[in-house]
C-alpha cells in the first residue's frame, strides 16, 4: 500500500501579496522558513519514508530540503512537480489581471472558455508531466510512504489525476502553504487519506519583518492561482 503525500512549499511574498508565481523562482520568506521548519519537525512523526522529490524551484526545494534535513533523506529534483506556467500573468495580483486582461479574470470567475495567456503551459502539458509522475513513482514505489514537494496548482492536478477526476473543471481544492496531502494506492485503488492538513501550523507566531510584530494563530492564504 503506496502513501504519496503532497506537500506545498512554505509562503513567498509574493504568496503574501496574492500574486502569481507559476514558474518565477520566489524564495521563501521568514513565515515560509518557519512554516518548513515547523512541518519538517512534525514529518517524523509520520513513520519511516522511502523518498522524497521536489520541484526545483527554491521555494519548493528549500522546504524539501528542510524536511529531507528532519528525515535524513536527500532529496531528487523532478522538473514533473513545477508549478504550471502562466506566462504574462506571473507577478500579478487578481486586482492587476481585472484591470489588464478582464476576459481571462472573467473566465475564470464565471467559468467558460478563456482566452489564451501569452507563455501558459498548456493543460495538456501540464497533465502529461503530472500523470508521468504519479506513474513512475507507482512504479518505483509499491508501498510505504513517499514524499512530493510542489505547489498549490500542481498538487490540485496530481489529486485529480490520481483520483480520476474531471481535469477538465477548475482546480477544486484549496491547498495551504506547507499544509500535507495524502493519496493511498491499494486494492480499491486511489483514496484520498487527508486533504490541506497544516494543523502543524497553529498557533503561528512568527514575526514579519515588516511590521516587527507577532502573527499569532493565523493560517496562511494565497492567491487563487498558485
Amino acid at each position: 500500500m503506496l502513501k504519496l503525500y503532497l506537500i506545498r512549499h512554505g509562503e513567498t511574498d509574493w504568496n503574501a501579496d496574492g500574486r502569481i508565481q507559476g514558474h518565477s523562482d520566489i524564495e521563501l520568506n521568514a513565515r515560509g522558513l518557519e512554516q518548513a521548519r515547523r512541518l519538517a519537525a512534525r514529518m517524523p512523526d509520520e513513520g519511516e519514508f522511502h523518498a522524497i522529490y521536489s520541484s526545483p524551484l527554491k521555494r519548493a526545494f528549500r522546504t524539501a530540503e528542510m524536511i529531507g534535513g528532519a528525515l535524513n533523506l536527500s532529496v531528487t529534483h523532478d522538473a514533473r512537480l513545477l508549478e504550471r506556467s502562466l506566462g504574462m500573468l506571473e507577478g500579478l495580483t487578481m486586482t492587476d489581471i481585472r484591470e489588464k486582461y478582464p476576459d481571462v479574470h472573467r473566465a475564470w470567475h464565471d467559468g467558460g472558455p478563456r482566452p489564451h495567456i501569452v507563455g501558459e503551459e498548456s493543460r495538456e502539458a501540464f497533465v502529461k508531466r503530472v500523470d508521468e509522475f504519479i506513474r513512475d513513482v507507482r512504479a518505483k514505489h509499491h508501498d510505504g510512504r513517499v514524499l512530493a514537494i510542489t505547489h498549490g496548482g500542481t498538487i490540485n492536478m496530481l489529486l485529480m489525476v490520481a483520483l480520476n477526476l474531471d481535469i477538465e473543471r477548475p482546480l477544486p481544492f484549496y491547498i495551504d502553504n506547507a499544509s500535507i496531502n495524502i493519496v493511498q494506492w491499494g486494492e480499491r485503488g486511489a483514496r484520498l487519506r487527508v486533504l490541506n492538513d497544516a494543523y502543524h501550523l497553529n498557533p503561528m507566531r512568527v514575526t514579519r519583518p515588516d511590521t516587527k510584530q507577532a502573527q499569532a494563530d493565523q493560517k496562511i492564504t494565497a492567491a487563487e492561482m498558485q
